[in-house]
């Protein structure tokens, strides 16, 4: 699926749909703990990265500041067409009264074996006694014949498709800004934003370095504050 298609499935998102309606900088909260560390870092972030929609650059690689925002917003994207995904999962499940698969009760095994496939029903025949294997086989086909039936009805495999699509490229977008070098402190932190949001999203990794960079993330954020608090006193007093 094109870009182009992509975008016109779901809507990109801007800083300018991120709250900041009164074009004010919010102020970091006092406590940035696990349960905001995100949501703060992506407002952060978005309230101070250079707009992906003003002047390029006029050569030269795409800077960290304007990779930022377009992966964000495929980010956005990307949770919504879950959300969607998971949505029509449920409605697909009462539909076809459960998932594509049947279910073989082989000697040895506790508890009965799921296939997928008529493939490996066949791979497994030969564990089976000829009457089970007709009766999982007729399973397999009603239950495929149920789900292609509300498949056509809700659309679920597009869902799929949609959300697969965009893990993919928003996969490429972050590898890349991984390796962009970066020009200052502001793309730094984003570049720390982006590999903890692919990689720890819960926040619930405590092996090292995750609660490190978690740390980190923070102590970014506050440094770029107070930096921005200085240019902005400097230029107060240039001004008068």
């Amino acid at each position: 699926m094109a870009d182009s298609e992509i975008n016109r499935t779901l809507p990109a998102i801007t800083r300018r749909e991120e709250n900041f309606e009164n074009g004010a900088i919010e102020k970091l909260p006092y406590v940035i703990d696990r349960r905001n560390l995100l949501p703060v870092a992506a407002r952060f972030l978005s309230a101070r990265i250079a707009d992906p929609n003003g002047p390029r650059r006029v050569s030269g690689p795409t800077p960290v500041r304007e990779m930022w925002p377009r992966w964000y917003a495929r980010h956005k994207q990307l949770l919504g067409a879950t959300r969607f995904r998971q949505k029509l999962e449920t409605e697909m499940l009462e539909r076809a009264g459960g998932f594509p698969v049947a279910e073989l009760q082989i000697v040895g095994s506790d508890q009965p074996v799921v296939v997928h496939s008529f493939a490996e029903l066949n791979r497994l025949a030969y564990q089976v006694d000829t009457d089970q294997l007709s009766r999982a086989r007729t399973e397999l086909r009603q239950r495929r014949k149920q789900w292609k039936k509300a498949d056509k009805h809700l659309g679920y495999s597009d869902a799929v498709t949609l959300e697969q699509e965009l893990a993919r490229h928003l996969g490429i977008l972050g590898r890349v800004m991984w390796i962009t070098r970066p020009s200052c402190l502001i793309e730094i932190t984003a570049k720390f934003h982006c590999l903890i949001v692919t990689h720890d999203p819960g926040l619930k990794l405590e092996e090292a370095p995750w609660p490190e960079l978690r740390t980190m993330l923070r102590d970014l954020m506050r440094m770029e504050e107070r930096a921005g608090e200085t240019r902005a006193c400097r230029s107060s007093l240039e001004a008068s």
